[in-house]
C-alpha cells in the first residue's frame, strides 16, 4: 500500500499550511469513489482530491479540477452542509490512516454547528463520512455499511460515528525503548512483519524502510532506525519521492514522504510537495493498470482467434494430405473392381497385387465390412473424385489461413510492445474492421423470444445490458438470456432486478464505466431505489447458481465484488435504451 500513515501525516502537514482557514467554494464528484473540494485560501484556489478506491484510496491536493458531467448525491449533500464553509482544523487521528477536517458552515442567524469530514483510507474498507460535531451523528457517507456487511461497525445516516477497528494497537510515536525491543523479541519471523503487525499506521513499505535503514537486525538498531524516522514525522521533515526502476522510468515502484533506501534497483525522483508526488505516482500507476487491462483483453482475443484458425489450419492440412493421395484412392478402387470375385462381404481389409506396378507389389486396402465389394470400390472412387476437386480449394484456404496467422502473430507482437492506450485502441479498431475481433451475433431465436420481456440498454461503451423486470424475467435471464461469460449484477441482499452485461468477446474483465452504469441500473431497479447509496454485487454468470428446490428469486453466488452507487444517478446515465 503506497498511501500509508507516514504519507498521510505528510499530506496533513501540507494541508495545514495551504487550506486551513480556507473556504469550500465548490464540490464535484467524478465517480462513486472520487470527489474534489475546491478551496479558496491563502490568496489562491486549491483542489483537494479524495478517493476511496479499494486499491488507490488517498487524499491530496491536485492540479486538476474535474468538470461536472452529472450530479451525484454525496457531492450535493456535502455542498448543502459544508458548501461555503470554513476549514478550521485538519488533523490525523493518532498515527492511523484517518484524517479529520473540521468545517464551520457558512454563518447563519443561529450559531452554526461545525461538521467533521472524516476520510478513512484503508484499502477496500475506505470511506469518507460527514459527522456532526458534538453529537458524533453520521449525516452521510460515500459508502453505507449496514449490519449485513459488518457486525462490529455500521456506517449509516443517523447512527453515531464509531472509529474503525484497529489491528495495530501501539503508537510508534510514544512507545518506550524497552517495550519496543521486547515486541521485536517476542515473535519469530521477519522483523518488518513484526513492525507491521504491532504498530499503528505501519505499511509493508514503511516497515521495510525502517529495517533497511538500520545498521543491523538487532532490536536496538531497529529501534534507533524507527526513532530517526518518527522524529522526522514529529518535526514534519519530509522528502516527497517517487521511486522508478533504473532500467525503465515508466516502471513506477513506490511513492513516499521520505527518500526510500530499500530499493537497490530504483532511482528517486524528488518533488516539492507530497501532493505533487502522489499525483505523479497515481497518474502513472492507474494509466499503467488501464494499459495492462486493455492489452490483456486484446491479447486474449487475438490468442483465441489464432487458436481457432490454427485448429482449422491443421484440419485443412489433413484434408490436403488426403487430396494429394487422390491417385492412390483411384488405384484402390481399380484393384477392388478387378478382384471382386476374390473379396467377400464382411472383410475389414484385403491385400491385392498391384498390376500397375512393374514388380507386382502388394497393396493392403481397408474395407467397410458393412458394404459389399462393389460398393467398397465405389466408395474409393467417390473419395477420389472429391479429393481431386478439393486439392486446389484446400491449397487456397491454407494460404489464406497462413496469412491470417502471420498477421495475428505480428499484431500480437505489436500489442505486447504497446506502451500507450492510443496504440492499443488503433490495434483494436484494425482487428474489428478485419473481423478478427468482433462481437458474436446474438442467437436470433432467443432474441425474438426475450425481446418483448427484458428491458434492454446499451452502455456508453457499447455493451448490451439486459434487465429483468420481475422474478420470471430474472430466472429467464439466468436460464437462457445469458452465457457463463456474461456479468451478473444485483442489489446486495435487496429485492430487485437482475442485470446482465453481455460479454460475447469473452473478455477477462468488463470496463469499469460500464460496470458502474449497470450497477446504477440495478440499484434503480431495486426496492432500495429511494436510498442515497445502494451496494450492488457483481460476478460472472458462471458463479451464479439457483439451488434445486429454491423459491423463485433465490440464488447463491461466489467470487463477487461490490460497487456502491446512487440510484438517483439513473436519470443522468449516458446509456441508450433499445
Amino acid at each position: 500500500m503506497s498511501f500509508d500513515s507516514f504519507t498521510l501525516r505528510s499530506v496533513t502537514s501540507q494541508l495545514n499550511e495551504t487550506v486551513t482557514e480556507g473556504r469550500i467554494i465548490s464540490i464535484i464528484q467524478s465517480s462513486p469513489l472520487e470527489f474534489t473540494l475546491r478551496i479558496a485560501g491563502n490568496g489562491r484556489s486549491h483542489n483537494l482530491f479524495f478517493s476511496i478506491h479499494p486499491v488507490h484510496a488517498r487524499v491530496h491536493l491536485t492540479t486538476e479540477y474535474p468538470k461536472r458531467s452529472k450530479r451525484w448525491h454525496f457531492a450535493d449533500f456535502l455542498l448543502k452542509h459544508i458548501g461555503e464553509g470554513k476549514i478550521s482544523a485538519i488533523e490525523q487521528i493518532n498515527f492511523d490512516r484517518i484524517i479529520r477536517i473540521r468545517v464551520i458552515p457558512q454563518e447563519e442567524i443561529v450559531e452554526p454547528v461545525p461538521k467533521i469530514l472524516i476520510g478513512e483510507f484503508m484499502g477496500k474498507h475506505s470511506n469518507v463520512i460527514l459527522v456532526e460535531e458534538g453529537t458524533s451523528k453520521i449525516l452521510e457517507s460515500m459508502k453505507h455499511i449496514d449490519e449485513t456487511m459488518s457486525r462490529y461497525r455500521q456506517v449509516l445516516p443517523g447512527l453515531n460515528y464509531v472509529m474503525p477497528p484497529m489491528n495495530q494497537t501501539i503508537d510508534p510515536l510514544s512507545i518506550d525503548a524497552e517495550t519496543f525491543c521486547s515486541i521485536l523479541d517476542s515473535d519469530s519471523g521477519p522483523i518488518w512483519k513484526k513492525l507491521l503487525k504491532n504498530f499503528q499506521g505501519m505499511s509493508p513499505l514503511l516497515a521495510k524502510e525502517i529495517v533497511a535503514r538500520a545498521d543491523d537486525d538487532s532490536p536496538e538498531a531497529i529501534r534507533d532506525s524507527s526513532i530517526h524516522l518518527m522524529s522526522n514525522i514529529q518535526d514534519n521533515k519530509f522528502s516527497p519521492t517517487v521511486i522508478v526502476r533504473d532500467s525503465d522510468e515508466n516502471d513506477i515502484i513506490a511513492v513516499s514522504a521520505i527518500n526510500l533506501q530499500q530499493f537497490n534497483d530504483g532511482r528517486a525522483i524528488s518533488f516539492p510537495t507530497i501532493s505533487d508526488a502522489l499525483e505523479f505516482f497515481y497518474q502513472h500507476r492507474i494509466a499503467k493498470e488501464s494499459l495492462q487491462a486493455e492489452k490483456a483483453a486484446i491479447l486474449q482475443a487475438i490468442k483465441r482467434k489464432y487458436e481457432a484458425i490454427q485448429e482449422k489450419h491443421e484440419s485443412l492440412n489433413q484434408q490436403l494430405r488426403v487430396a494429394e493421395n487422390a491417385e492412390e484412392l483411384r488405384l484402390k478402387g481399380d484393384l477392388l473392381i478387378a478382384n471382386l470375385h476374390n473379396i467377400k462381404r464382411g472383410q475389414k481389409e484385403v491385400t491385392l497385387q498391384n498390376f500397375y506396378h512393374p514388380d507386382g507389389e502388394e497393396v493392403t486396402i481397408n474395407l467397410d465390412e458393412k458394404l459389399n465389394p462393389a460398393n467398397n470400390a465405389q466408395r474409393y472412387f467417390d473419395e477420389y473424385k472429391k479429393a481431386k476437386k478439393s486439392k486446389d480449394v484446400m491449397e487456397k484456404l491454407i494460404r489464406k489461413n497462413q496469412g491470417a496467422m502471420d498477421f495475428l502473430s505480428k499484431v500480437m507482437e505489436e500489442a505486447q510492445k504497446a506502451e500507450e492506450l492510443s496504440i492499443l485502441e488503433t490495434i483494436r479498431e484494425d482487428l474489428e474492421q478485419k473481423d478478427i475481433i468482433k462481437k458474436k451475433s446474438v442467437n436470433v431465436r432467443k432474441l425474438q423470444e426475450t425481446a418483448p420481456l427484458f428491458r434492454r440498454f446499451k452502455s456508453s461503451e457499447g455493451f448490451q445490458m439486459l434487465v429483468g423486470r420481475n422474478e420470471k424475467e430474472n430466472e429467464m435471464l439466468l436460464k437462457g438470456g445469458s452465457s457463463k461469460n456474461d456479468m451478473w449484477l444485483h442489489a446486495k441482499q435487496i429485492e430487485g432486478s437482475y442485470v446482465i452485461v453481455r460479454n460475447p468477446e469473452k473478455r477477462a474483465d468488463i470496463p469499469r464505466r460500464t460496470l458502474l452504469e449497470a450497477a446504477i441500473i440495478a440499484a434503480n431497479s431495486s426496492k432500495a431505489r429511494h436510498s442515497s447509496i445502494v451496494p450492488v454485487d457483481y460476478t460472472w454468470v458462471k458463479y451464479v447458481n439457483k439451488p434445486r428446490g429454491a423459491k423463485a428469486g433465490f440464488v447463491t453466488y461466489t467470487h463477487e465484488k461490490t460497487l456502491f452507487v446512487s440510484p438517483s444517478d439513473f436519470e443522468n446515465l449516458s446509456v441508450d435504451q433499445t
